[in-house]
């Protein structure tokens, strides 16, 4: 099977990843395979595989570490994961589930999506996430569409009924649709005489990314999305420390998986010992995260889990 990520409560709706590999990477930079856009996460911060049938989780040297079930984990050494486990990555806490099928495969674009969605949930309403079309030529240069909360549905053509009403002769009365959902905005065309034309190219539809720029009849219009910057400087910004978090309420986990570990040589521990350090100084703005969770579907029907309002750094610092 291939593996999968899911995430419910974001909204209203299901944000889904499925993965025809057998190793994610974590982090916060624009190559990770689940990438969380805060800067306690590190650019590759740990790495998910399947090794000799099992599940690993490997964290690699990020700056506030990993845990499994409140243990540090050892930087590169390979942990075993079992069903119910909970891992601590920066400001966020995920669960491990299993036994969960899958169905389809994800792409760039996905991760790219949800990471902008999970930036919005950061964000909150301290910094405008509002997307917009704007209008860049004509007699309309300057016209304004603001986007608004999902879910829903924009209409751009000639008619007087549309959102955005073009005074274009080459646009169809009705030529795009907008449509509005949790991962952003799907620009589809609505059978029009000309066409819809995204960045050059001919298309019945296309999910909008920053700057995008979009042709109706002889109208340009440019998408804005202040989540691609913002998504853009929290991935060159430095990793922030975060204060060690208290322990984390125990759980029962499936004793299905045997607990020796196979990488570790015997009679050495599988996490760190507790560290030597003064509290590090919290990020002078603490994100502002809504409920909800993502939920990784890994090879073999695994889950992994990402619990919004488990964020470490709001929930057991404050």
């Amino acid at each position: 099977m291939s593996p999968r990520e899911r995430g419910t409560g974001l909204g209203q709706e299901d944000a889904v990843y499925e993965f025809d590999q057998d190793r994610i990477l974590i982090g916060r930079g624009a190559g990770a395979d689940v990438r969380l856009p805060h800067t306690s996460v590190s650019t590759r911060h740990a790495t998910i595989e399947l090794r000799a049938g099992r599940y690993v989780i490997v964290d690699h040297g990020a700056t506030n570490g990993t845990r499994v079930q409140g243990g540090k984990l050892v930087p590169e050494r390979a942990k075993p994961l079992r069903d119910g486990d909970r891992i601590e990555v920066g400001a966020f806490v995920l669960s491990w589930k299993e036994g969960v099928p899958v169905t389809s495969t994800a792409n760039a674009e996905r991760t790219s999506s949800l990471a902008r969605r999970l930036l919005r949930e950061v964000l909150g309403a301290s910094t405008s996430t509002t997307a917009r079309i704007v209008v860049i030529n004509g007699a309309q240069e300057g016209v304004v569409l603001e986007i608004p909360p999902p879910p829903a549905r924009l209409v751009i053509g000639r008619a007087e009924t549309c959102d955005l009403v073009l005074f274009d002769a080459d646009a169809s009365r009705e030529h795009v649709d907008l449509v509005v959902d949790l991962d952003g905005v799907i620009a589809r065309d609505r059978g029009s005489k000309n066409g819809l034309v995204v960045n050059e190219r001919a298309l019945p539809e296309k999910r909008l990314v920053d700057r995008d720029e979009l042709v109706i009849g002889a109208t340009v219009l440019v998408y804005e999305d202040p989540t691609e910057s913002a998504l853009r400087a929290a991935e060159q910004a430095p990793d922030e420390a975060m204060p060690e978090p208290p322990p984390l309420e125990p759980i029962a986990v499936s004793e299905t998986a045997p607990a020796d570990d196979p990488e570790a040589p015997t009679g050495e521990p599988e996490v760190a010992p507790p560290p030597r350090r003064s509290t590090p100084t919290l990020p002078p703005v603490a994100p502002k995260m809504g409920t909800g969770e993502i939920v990784i579907y890994a090879l073999a029907a695994i889950v992994l889990g990402v619990s919004i309002a488990g964020l470490v750094m709001l929930l057991r610092a404050g």
